[in-house]
Order: structure tokens, then C-alpha cells, then sequence
């Protein structure tokens, strides 16, 4: 599975993330970045995959690094689950589930308070 995104740089893009429920513990992936956290709490672990993105972000920035750092993709199994679940939402049918995407542009001006 190729992933094609539009290309994120220091100044704007977006940032995807997917939390979702592996047996007993809630995985949290920031799709763009590829960094993965886990926990048992849906909600501490989106915050937690959220501020590990942010520092991400704001270390490619302050530091000037390459734009590759922006757009370095988790692998396709991840973004599997991603659209998979995406599809849920946009046809209603994600009822009960624990499974959630989130997707958070973000513009330079902002990038601190991004979290």
C-alpha cells in the first residue's frame, strides 16, 4: 500500500492520528510522523500520541530540520486501520466501537499550541 498525502512542511499541513483498542490496551499512532503509544485509556493515550506529535513538529521547526521529518508515514498496516475506520465514520456505522481517527491541520503560527 503506497501512502500518498499532500506533502507537510514547516510553515503548514496535517497531521493524522488513529487510536484504537488492541485486547486491553488502546494504541495511539500519529500516522504522519510514525510514533506510536499505548495505554489503557482511550483518551490519555490521544493526549499522550498528541504531545509526542507536537514535540516532533515543534523540534523540526526550531531546529530547521528537514521537511522529510513531517512526512515520514507509520507503515501500511496502521494506515489500513486508519481508512478502515474513517470509512466507518463517514457512513455512520461506528457505533460501539472503540476505534477513532483524528486529523489536525496545523499552520506555523499555531504550531505551539497545536496540542
Amino acid at each position: 500500500m503506497k501512502i500518498e498525502r499532500p506533502k507537510n512542511t514547516k510553515k503548514e499541513g496535517t497531521i493524522e492520528f488513529l487510536v484504537y483498542k488492541e485486547g486491553k490496551t488502546f494504541v495511539g499512532v500519529c500516522l504522519t510522523f510514525d510514533i506510536v503509544e499505548e495505554g489503557t485509556d482511550a483518551l490519555s493515550v490521544l493526549k499522550s500520541i498528541k504531545e509526542a506529535a507536537q514535540v516532533h513538529l515543534n523540534a523540526v521547526v526550531k531546529n530547521s530540520m528537514s521537511d522529510d521529518l513531517l512526512n515520514r508515514y507509520a507503515p501500511a498496516e496502521y494506515w489500513k486501520k486508519y481508512f478502515e475506520t474513517t470509512k466507518k465514520i463517514q457512513t455512520a456505522s461506528l457505533k460501539k466501537s472503540t476505534d477513532f481517527a483524528i486529523v489536525s491541520p496545523y499552520h506555523s503560527s499555531v504550531v505551539s499550541k497545536f496540542a
